[in-house]
């Protein structure tokens, strides 16, 4: 027979909105987030799916964070024989 159900709680993430099991790293948004969280070994995550944020204990493996694409900034410097100022 399989492990009980509390176990899993220990080892798997489980969404509570949609059932998924799939979650990614999320940034920590305050200071509770930042230092209170780690002292009791939790985590945000949020659901790959649903993209519910929630917390998960750190002994869960979740996906990393992507970083997202960056756009190379535009500046009038880039191109001096164009004259981007409307009059």
């Amino acid at each position: 027979m399989g492990q009980p159900s509390w176990s899993r709680f220990f080892k798997e993430f489980y969404c509570r909105g949609c059932g998924f099991q799939q979650a990614y790293r999320s940034r920590p948004r305050s200071l509770f987030e930042k230092l209170v969280l780690p002292l009791f070994l939790f985590q945000p995550v949020r659901c790959e799916r649903c993209y519910r944020r929630t917390y998960a204990l750190r002994s869960i493996a979740v996906l990393e964070r992507g970083q997202p694409a960056r756009r190379p900034a535009q500046s009038a410097s880039d191109d001096p024989g164009s004259d981007s100022r409307v009059a």
